[in-house]
């Protein structure tokens, strides 16, 4: 399949995840944990996060970037057979596109 010129990658992946309002974000874990234990950083991301949307995920990272004095920026995506978006890379704003 392509459009524009492009080949149309489509993947397979579960659709979004519904929010859930009793659910602590990974930003307000990270920030408790801090109250607890100071650190030199606030937002340290570790293995294993689960975030309800793309936006809570880019503000995670955004700050992240911020703190440690980087910037980050959108990168490829991937569509899922129904066509709505199943992976979106987040990288280093100075990557290069491959």
């Amino acid at each position: 399949m392509h459009l524009n010129g492009q080949k149309l990658r489509i993947g397979h992946a579960p659709p979004d995840r519904a929010p859930c309002a009793g659910r602590v974000t990974p930003l307000e874990e990270i920030i408790r944990r801090y109250a607890d234990k100071p650190s030199d950083n606030v937002i340290k991301p570790e293995i294993g996060m689960s975030f309800d949307s793309l936006g809570e995920t880019y503000d995670f990272y955004n700050l992240y970037s911020w703190e440690v004095g980087f910037g980050i920026r959108y990168g490829k995506s991937r569509l899922n057979v129904e066509r709505t978006k199943c992976l979106q890379e987040i990288v280093c704003e100075c990557s290069v596109n491959t």
